[in-house]
């Protein structure tokens, strides 16, 4: 169960989880952080009730974690368990990389050759990436910093560029694949509403206590929902209220590129209720 951010897949996850007696994977790059509890949006204890929830605060806010790491981990679940599985998430990325027909390269992380990355500009870095894979240069934007050192660090834990990597075959799942039928125009109430919520909830609280804990986590800097205030901190906003409007205009922003790539994807069927999905399945 996959689709744009607050297009209620959580809702929908739990109320198939609790038809078919399922556990729920949840497929989301934020939700594996502890104490991201507000701004990524994170299933509350009262509806993770009576459904087994995995990957859900497994790390803390300063450790890094790859697609690479979700797939091994949710391995380990899928292959240790006999229940039916709702796997539920936007980040595309991390749900592909467990269902694709062909396995991720295993490149662990390398924190010493990442600090050493991290000193060095955007544009030395895209240069660096380029001299040893062109071609995978050439796909990756030279601001998204994060990308480019993930894939010299691949690179040179492969002794090879990753474009020329011919990756195994992969113990594919068998899956059915569905994500919450909305409108754009729906989208975007949903995504102002939640913003609203969120805040009423204690966002900006709960971003001073994330930088007092985790002063140097890279992710919460790069985190719609905080990055708007260290921005605002910075001097970019000229107050809190208009770094709440910039939350909504960037999940807005992220959302509509979800919802563009999601209805391209021909595995994706769109439903509006779990009765839908129950009579697919059969």
């Amino acid at each position: 169960m996959t689709g744009p951010t607050a297009s209620g897949k959580t809702k929908l996850s739990i109320s198939l989880a609790k038809k078919i007696n399922a556990i729920i994977i949840c497929a989301d790059s934020r939700i594996i952080y502890k104490d991201f509890d507000i701004v990524s949006a994170k299933p509350t204890i009262e509806e993770r009730s009576n459904i087994p929830h995995y990957l859900i605060d497994i790390i803390d806010p300063n450790q890094d974690f790859s697609a690479g790491d979700f797939v091994s981990e949710a391995k380990k679940i899928i292959d240790n368990t006999n229940k039916n599985i709702v796997i539920t998430g936007g980040t595309w990325f991390y749900i592909k990389s467990l269902l694709d027909d062909k396995m991720l390269p295993e490149c662990p992380i390398n924190k010493s050759l990442r600090e050493k990355l991290s000193t060095l500009s955007n544009q030395e870095l895209w240069e660096k990436l380029n001299k040893i894979d062109p071609k995978r240069a050439s796909l990756i934007h030279i601001n998204n910093k994060d990308k480019i050192i993930r894939s010299i660090e691949m690179c040179k834990t492969l002794n090879m560029p990753i474009s020329d990597y011919i990756r195994k075959d992969n113990n594919i799942y068998n899956a059915n694949w569905y994500m919450p039928k909305i409108t754009r125009e729906e989208l975007y109430n949903k995504i102002n509403q939640r913003v609203d919520k969120m805040i009423d909830l204690g966002l900006y609280d709960e971003w001073l206590k994330i930088t007092k804990k985790y002063p140097n986590s890279k992710v919460a800097k790069n985190t719609i929902g905080y990055k708007e205030f260290f921005e605002l901190n910075e001097g970019l906003y000229k107050d809190k209220n208009e770094a709440i409007e910039k939350i909504k205009q960037h999940t807005r922003n992220f959302a509509k590129r979800q919802l563009t790539y999601f209805r391209s994807n021909k595995n994706i069927k769109p439903i509006e209720t779990i009765k839908e999905i129950l009579e697919d399945i059969k």
